[in-house]
């Protein structure tokens, strides 16, 4: 029997899709590097893990680390049967974890999940634990226990004689709180980095150098995760590249940032310019996008030396803006300044946001025309109403969903801001900004 302090574990993902675009679990991995740090002993299991040895079959892998994850068909629920889209159980398979678990002891569970949408995964979870380990604290956390706390709470309800406690608090008040209650039994680890050395394989390492975002888009709910903005000091982000690089010979990176570009000459460009200065040969990729208005010459220029591959510009919207982050003159500006740099379309990409409260159509498809135009290559974001956002609450006068009653009815595969989705539309949109995409990366 494997004895150990917390086990920490990462959900399933119950979606029509998902895919490891630098997809990890970084608040539980941090959770876990602060515990080894203070000196508890941690077991964690990522039940997404494509390269668990023991899958029935491995999932496909595509550049720079992403690629697919194992899956399985799961019962479509009932209200989504109008979607006409298999669905699906993404991660090990239920005996896998069973194996995973079946030699550990451990003192406490730990759970996250990030998608609000993605809680049925932790339900499950939750559920196992609490009938199986009814002595063990099970403690909650991640996005979705802070958005939606008060539907987590009613399904909490059902195990009135569980210790089940939601730990929505700042992460170092939380580790605190452990420590009152749980002695420390393993010996104290050198840093606090995000513990992706606990993975079986790191394909790629996923940087976190600010909190928050000086924005305030109705779509976003950062503010509400964050109240403040707040940036790391640069020369310590440059330490934790240095360490990933040097001892695991990671070179792919992805940033997590809301606003990494702010204050760049202070921050990002100070970290790129002390990569470069120490000769280290990384790729870094932006899968959240980056704010236009800051991509002067100078900046683009430096983030192509050092070594970024993969720009992601919020773009959003054309007509009918729903935020005040950039315009089009500005995007445009940032466009000809990362062409000059030397970046193409193969790396260089634009999010368009759809799906919105009465989406035209055609306009998502002019948008898609001018990024053509641009050569830009498209990448359409369905939208998702979050709780606690402005573009919420419009969605719920337009959605076919209670949206108020169940997060898993902001889905953003089911396009719950619309009425009566018109599938073959969306599909055609799908489709162009595919095609589109593919020409001008071959070109």
């Amino acid at each position: 029997m494997h004895k150990v302090d917390f086990l920490l574990i990462n959900p399933w993902i119950y979606d029509f899709s998902a895919h490891d675009f630098w997809l990890k679990p970084y608040g539980l991995l941090k959770l876990a590097g602060l515990l080894r740090k203070e000196g508890y002993k941690i077991y964690f299991l990522d039940l997404l893990d494509p390269f668990h040895p023991e899958l029935p079959k491995t999932p496909k892998r595509k550049a720079y680390g992403t690629g697919h994850f194992y899956k399985e068909v799961s019962l479509k629920p009932y209200f989504f049967l109008d979607v006409p889209r298999r669905y699906f159980r993404y991660g090990l398979p239920f005996e896998l974890f069973l194996k995973e678990i079946s030699n550990l002891k451990f003192k406490a569970v730990m759970l996250s999940t990030t998608m609000t949408y993605w809680y049925p995964g932790l339900f499950v979870l939750i559920d196992f634990f609490a009938k199986n380990y009814p002595d063990i604290p099970i403690f909650v956390g991640g996005i979705y226990a802070k958005l939606c706390r008060a539907h987590l709470e009613n399904f909490l309800s059902l195990y009135p004689d569980s210790r089940i406690e939601i730990a929505s608090y700042p992460i170092e008040n939380f580790i605190e709180r452990l420590k009152k209650e749980f002695p420390l039994t393993g010996e104290t680890h050198p840093h606090d980095y995000p513990s992706f050395d606990l993975y079986k394989k790191i394909p790629y390492v996923v940087l976190l150098t600010s909190l928050g975002c000086p924005f305030n888009c109705p779509y976003c709910a950062s503010k509400k995760i964050f109240s403040k903005f707040i940036q790391r000091d640069p020369h310590l982000v440059v330490e934790e590249i240095l360490y990933w690089n040097k001892n695991f010979n990671i070179i792919d990176f992805a940033f997590y940032d809301d606003a990494l570009l702010v204050n760049f000459e202070k921050h990002l460009g100070v970290i790129l310019e002390e990569l470069l200065k120490r000769n280290i040969k990384v790729r870094f990729h932006t899968p959240n996008a980056l704010h236009a208005r800051f991509i002067t010459k100078e900046a683009a220029k430096l983030l192509k030396e050092g070594g970024f591959v993969t720009i992601r510009l919020g773009l959003e919207r054309i007509e009918n803006r729903i935020d005040e982050k950039v315009t089009l003159e500005e995007f445009e500006e940032a466009v000809r300044n990362l062409k000059e740099a030397g970046f193409t379309a193969k790396e260089l990409g634009a999010y368009l946001l759809y799906g919105l409260p009465e989406e035209d159509f055609k306009a998502v498809e002019r948008a898609l025309k001018h990024l053509e135009k641009l050569q830009v290559s498209p990448y359409l974001s369905e939208f998702s109403p979050i709780p606690g956002t402005s573009l919420f609450e419009e969605a719920k006068k337009t959605s076919r969903y209670p949206l108020s009653e169940d997060p898993l009815f902001t889905n953003k595969s089911v396009f719950p801001a619309l009425k009566n989705p018109d599938w073959e539309e969306i599909h055609r949109i799908k489709n162009l900004a595919r095609t589109i995409r593919k020409a001008l990366i071959s070109s």
